[in-house]
């Protein structure tokens, strides 16, 4: 398969891990650490990262604050092979760190936050050309995109439907029928949309991700590809609904399954897949980061995750991945 050029636009966060042994325990006093891992993140930079791993060349774009921390999620960026040159490094601001603390099931309780830079984005931070030159733009945390959401990213999106870029879309938070509403005007020129089942719950009133999906479809957008976590995804687009499982593994943590379901899709997308055979890259490199701590956890590149997805794939998608 061919390395994809990616542009990924959006948030860029520094995640600190920790894994205590045994329960989660918070109160004073010593406690050992099974585990703990510093990584960059957020539905911009996780994605990026997890792209590279797949043998993607992904170009961030975003703000982040000019603080150490925000120099530390460059660095390790960098160091997967994420062309950082376009992020912007806002003067003055911190950069947003989530402090999470992983259970032995793999739940992450608490979560710990400090928000990041509040300078907001702007069409003067966005590289056209790069757009215009990339195989798929990903928005990763549209709804953290403040007044851009409303004023830029429209414009951006057409630029790169103008020139053959395929446009994919997520959000990070949880929204509501006000930001189905606000995203609207992004997903109806776009391709492809991701939320979690929360997501599709909010915006749309109805725990029926199917209905819900189908419901956030009529916006516009050409395809939703909703996660529901151990259930795996569906993807209703201008077919019938497709569903495609969560693949079986010994659970560490869910942190970033999202974002890497999303990279596997998108290198899927950009060798020509279908839906559903980019959906079940997706969930085989989803798989593997859940058997590890940290967002880009058990992917090491795109040969072991094609070998992964062929243990559970049908057939016809691993002879895909291996054309």
């Amino acid at each position: 398969m061919r390395p994809a050029k990616v542009v990924c636009l959006g948030v860029h966060l520094l995640d600190v891990l920790v894994q205590p042994q045994g329960e989660v325990d918070l109160t004073a006093g010593w406690r050992l650490l099974q585990n703990l891992r510093i990584t960059a993140a957020g539905t911009a930079a996780g994605p990026a990262v997890d792209l590279a791993k797949l043998g993607a060349k992904p170009v961030s774009m975003g703000v982040i604050g000019d603080d150490y921390e925000g120099g530390l999620v460059v660095d390790l960026m960098d160091g997967h092979g994420v062309d950082v040159s376009r992020l912007v490094r806002a003067e003055g601001e911190p950069t947003h760190v989530s402090l999470l603390f992983i259970g032995p099931s793999g739940e992450r309780d608490p979560i710990l936050i400090r928000p990041g830079a509040r300078r907001p984005l702007s069409l003067a931070d966005i590289d056209l050309d790069a757009v215009a030159e990339a195989d798929v733009l990903h928005v990763g945390g549209a709804d953290q995109l403040g007044a851009f959401l409303d004023d830029g990213l429209v414009e951006v999106i057409r630029h790169a439907r103008a020139h053959d870029t395929v446009v994919t879309v997520d959000v990070l938070a949880n929204c509501d029928a006000e930001m189905r509403d606000r995203l609207a005007p992004s997903l109806r020129e776009s391709q492809f949309f991701f939320p979690n089942e929360g997501q599709v719950a909010g915006m749309t009133g109805t725990d029926d991700p199917s209905a819900g999906a189908a419901q956030l479809r009529e916006l516009g957008v050409e395809t939703v590809v909703a996660t529901v976590g151990g259930d795996g995804s569906l993807i209703v687009g201008p077919g019938d609904e497709t569903r495609v499982p969560a693949f079986a593994v010994d659970l560490v943590d869910t942190t970033g399954c999202g974002d890497a379901y999303v990279a596997g899709f998108i290198v899927g997308l950009a060798n020509g897949w279908d839906a559903e055979a980019a959906a079940w890259l997706g969930s085989a490199a989803a798989g593997q980061v859940a058997t590890g701590l940290g967002s880009d956890s058990g992917i090491v590149d795109l040969d072991s995750t094609v070998e992964f997805m062929a243990t559970q794939a049908p057939d016809r998608v691993v002879s895909l991945a291996r054309e």
